[in-house]
């Protein structure tokens, strides 16, 4: 599952990623869903939680992109979330 709590420490955070509004700048697509059950099994599809204990992992934003670990873009289908490049995270987020 990719329940991913936002963080405001890096020292919290075990990924920095930054958003991108180009889907052709981002390593990942990610299609935000409201319900946990629909974040199974998929690095793109993302349930955001409030607690540290319900994620899988914690971000946290970067203003820059050349200490994140990854590029974001958010899409609105969850037929075009996944990763768009050879990365290697791919698979581990889920």
């Amino acid at each position: 599952m990719a329940l991913v709590k936002i963080v405001e420490s890096r020292a919290d955070a075990n990924y920095m990623i930054r958003e991108v509004d180009k889907r052709g700048d981002a390593n990942l697509l990610v299609c935000k869903v409201e319900n946990k059950r629909d974040a199974i099994h998929d690095d793109g599809i993302w349930c955001f939680v409030d607690s540290m204990a319900e994620a899988t992992f914690s971000v946290g934003l970067l203003d820059s992109r050349a200490n994140a670990d990854f590029l974001v873009c958010y899409v609105d289908s969850r037929g075009e979330a996944g990763w768009r490049t050879e990365h290697p995270l791919r698979g581990k987020l889920s």
